[in-house]
């Protein structure tokens, strides 16, 4: 049974795994007591309806507000359907192509290397404010093109707005926090119209992508959405990912990079869900779904599904091999631009901690953000061994 007040009240001590596994045990598609939408838990639904754009559509909405309703924004790549999400991501799909990221590889160890640098053996530190905070708010705000002195404001700013993210702030607050954030990126963009440099935000401020430049509207919602997708998610991934190596003592340093990276991914799993609507009737994991009915579409739980991934699909394995696809970064033609830079940095931070350190641990209890959107560790202390 769905809780009424799924998801907003679920999420204070991460993933509700126990909610979703009874889920999958009933069917893996489960009608929300409340709000007029599906609830898909499984990885056989959540992969079809993630590869299926024609059949359920991403306009209209993608996240649902304080009562229930989903809402959409202005077009950008998360909220457009083909042909038009083709346009959109096309826009910025440049900026995270696999020469971009092989040129950025050497500044982006750079910059772990100076994170790790105050981090001693044997000396708790707090692996959320001191590393996964600061490193890919840093690599995402180089990749834009913010000036470098404006890099600490951002993180305020990210976490006005994920909704549940900062939970001591007000609404008023948020509201406050999240133009201070618009209006800032417009004005940078306006600068770089006049003047452009290599970067994405020039890229965006100069697009024509349908013989017209994008409105000031739907250029800040893109900048926010680079910004946040680039930011919280792969932060959530590092801290999630070194807490469960600190979980599993016996499995630091991993020996299979490259797969312990995807493991971090599917473990960690932070986009919670994003909403899909079916374009018409469908049969769907044995329920009959109506055109314009909504389906909530539960990564974390998808990525725990023993039928995806094994009777053990619960436990943390560095070593994970599964033929199925793990979903963090979604499927299909909405499948995360970013992935490539996110794996550059938990790869990159992985070695470089490898060659320091023999063993992670964990001091004291992690606490959560709470979020419903996207999940993960708010405050979490480490310990590392030296070699």
């Amino acid at each position: 049974m769905i809780p009424d007040d799924f998801p907003d009240a679920s999420f204070t001590g991460g993933h509700p795994f126990a909610l979703y596994e009874r889920l999958r045990a009933e069917g893996g598609l489960v009608r929300h007591p409340r709000l007029p939408m599906w609830v898909a838990a499984s990885h056989a639904v959540v992969h079809a309806v993630a590869s299926d754009p024609a059949a359920y559509r991403s306009g209209g909405g993608i996240l649902i507000d304080e009562i229930g309703r989903p809402f959409d924004t202005p077009p950008t790549i998360m909220h457009t359907d083909p042909p038009d999400h083709a346009r959109y991501r096309g826009l910025v799909a440049p900026a995270f192509r696999p020469s971009v990221m092989r040129r950025l590889e050497g500044e982006v160890r750079a910059r772990v290397r100076a994170l790790l640098a105050p981090i001693e053996a044997g000396r708790p530190f707090d692996v959320v404010g001191e590393l996964a905070v600061p490193l890919p708010l840093q690599v995402i705000c180089l990749l834009l093109g913010i000036p470098e002195d404006d890099w600490p404001r951002f993180f305020r700013w990210t976490e006005a707005i994920i909704p549940g993210a900062a939970p001591e702030l007000s609404a008023e607050e948020r509201d406050t926090l999240h133009l201070e954030c618009g209006t800032y990126l417009l004005g940078v963009a306006h600068e770089r119209r006049a003047e452009p440099r290599d970067d994405v935000i020039s890229q965006l401020a100069l697009a024509e992508p349908a013989g017209e430049r994008l409105t000031d509207m739907e250029l800040v919602m893109f900048l926010i959405q680079l910004l946040v997708a680039g930011n919280e998610t792969t932060r959530h991934s590092i801290s999630g990912g070194l807490l469960a190596f600190a979980e599993n003592p016996g499995q630091w340093p991993a020996d299979d990079l490259p797969a312990a990276i995807e493991e971090i991914l599917r473990w960690t799993s932070p986009v919670v869900y994003f909403l899909r609507a079916a374009t018409r009737p469908v049969v769907l994991g044995g329920q009959k779904v109506e055109a314009g009915e909504y389906l909530m579409l539960l990564y974390g739980s998808a990525n725990r599904d023993a039928a995806a991934f094994g009777p053990d699909a619960d436990r943390f394995d560095a070593a994970r091999r599964p033929e199925a696809p793990g979903l963090a970064f979604g499927y299909g033609p909405h499948f995360c631009l970013g992935a490539a830079l996110a794996r550059l940095e938990l790869r990159v931070l992985l070695e470089e901690l490898a060659d320091r350190f023999t063993a992670v641990a964990t001091e004291g209890v992690p606490r959560y953000n709470g979020s419903p959107v996207v999940v993960g560790l708010r405050h979490c202390v480490l310990k590392v061994t030296g070699r």
